[in-house]
């Protein structure tokens, strides 16, 4: 399969940046890619082992199938995987309508969406022991796959959302409860990440008019990530990171501050671009073993990177900037697109989600 459609090599020249960046070749997001892509979910969405449990026991009555205990999000290793890997179904199938995998999707979503199965869901998260879980990762990419349903003209579409609010409803109200609690965002570049989390949560709330959720982003997001300055990029990536803790909060900054605003603090954040400070984000991360779940992570960093700059260059007035973080995020996607079917189930599992979040940015 030709996957990129090749484009002219050019030299652009960022002046402001001091530097040059290779034009390359640029990902398309076609209907076979995205048949490529939406395989491996569909391959892992009911796929019940292996799989990881991210919940404490309180007795032994919890000792069960995980299948039984979230009959909807099941599959795919784990709970937050498998939500967002319903998500890319639902994304693929707004983005191509009669993608030959149409039928086996609704198939899918249908049984997985059903009310019985988000009832059990919604009675499991009610348990004082599920308060912590799948916090905030899993819960944003539950609020996103909402959002999207909600804006799908499909028949049923509605339905499914329906169901699912009450889950929705549930975590929206735990993430402001947490959010008063917590002195300090998280700033690692896994999971727990504080403003990817809140970058996706947003992007629900701006689409389902959760304005209570949206307020309380905002005046934690100014509270907490208004005056940082210098942000360390040359830390950056650990090992097995898949975000970029730097441009996770640039990004939910894109989305709370004006564009004024933004680029007043962008250039305080990120004070140079020069390869000399930059390198570590413009540099591809190398990955020496797909196939281990941990160093796989690296290639979902390539994804978050792409999709991040993308989002960010859209809010910056410097036109040399704009396009210097472009051919960054052109080179990060294609080197995460070449690179994640060498990656096995550890990373197939998860990787389609965010090469899909990618291209559809």
């Amino acid at each position: 399969m030709i996957r990129f459609l090749t484009l002219i090599i050019i030299i652009i020249g960022c002046k402001s940046t001091n530097h040059q960046i290779d034009k390359i070749e640029k990902p398309l997001f076609t209907a076979d890619v995205a048949s490529e892509l939406i395989s491996l979910s569909l391959n892992c969405v009911e796929k019940k082992y292996p799989y990881k449990i991210g919940y404490r026991f309180t007795d032994k009555n919890w000792v069960k199938p995980h299948y039984e205990v979230t009959p909807s999000f099941y599959g795919c290793w784990d709970w937050h995987s498998a939500v967002h890997g319903h998500w890319s179904m639902v994304k693929v199938l707004k983005e191509f309508p009669n993608i030959k995998e149409r039928e086996i999707i609704i198939e899918k979503l249908s049984k997985n969406l059903n009310e019985n199965n988000l009832s059990a869901e919604y009675e499991f998260f009610k348990n004082d022991f599920a308060k912590g879980f799948e916090r905030t990762y899993g819960w944003a990419w539950l609020m996103l796959l909402y959002s999207e349903l909600i804006t799908w003209e499909y028949e049923n579409a509605q339905k499914w959302s329906k169901n699912l609010k009450p889950l929705v409803d549930l975590l929206s109200e735990r993430t402001i409860e947490f959010l008063d609690k917590l002195s300090t965002p998280l700033r690692p570049g896994t999971h727990a990440n504080t403003a990817f989390s809140l970058s996706l949560m947003t992007e629900y709330a701006l689409k389902s008019g959760d304005n209570k959720l949206l307020e309380k982003i905002k005046n934690y997001s100014i509270k907490n990530f208004k005056n940082d300055i210098s942000c360390p990029v040359n830390y950056e990536p650990s090992g097995t990171d898949f975000i970029s803790p730097c441009l996770a909060e640039a990004r939910l900054m894109s989305l709370i501050l004006s564009k004024k605003e933004f680029n007043n603090w962008f250039y305080k954040f990120l004070p140079s671009l020069n390869k000399k400070d930059f390198g570590t984000i413009i540099n591809v991360p190398q990955v020496l073993d797909p196939k281990d779940p941990g160093i796989g992570h690296l290639i979902g960093l390539m994804f978050q990177r792409s999709w991040t700059l993308k989002i960010i260059s859209n809010k910056l007035e410097n036109l040399d900037d704009k396009n210097f973080l472009l051919n960054i995020s052109d080179k990060h996607s294609k080197a995460g697109y070449d690179i994640m079917f060498d990656s096995g189930y550890g990373g197939e599992h998860w990787l389609a989600s965010f090469a899909i979040y990618n291209f559809t940015r």
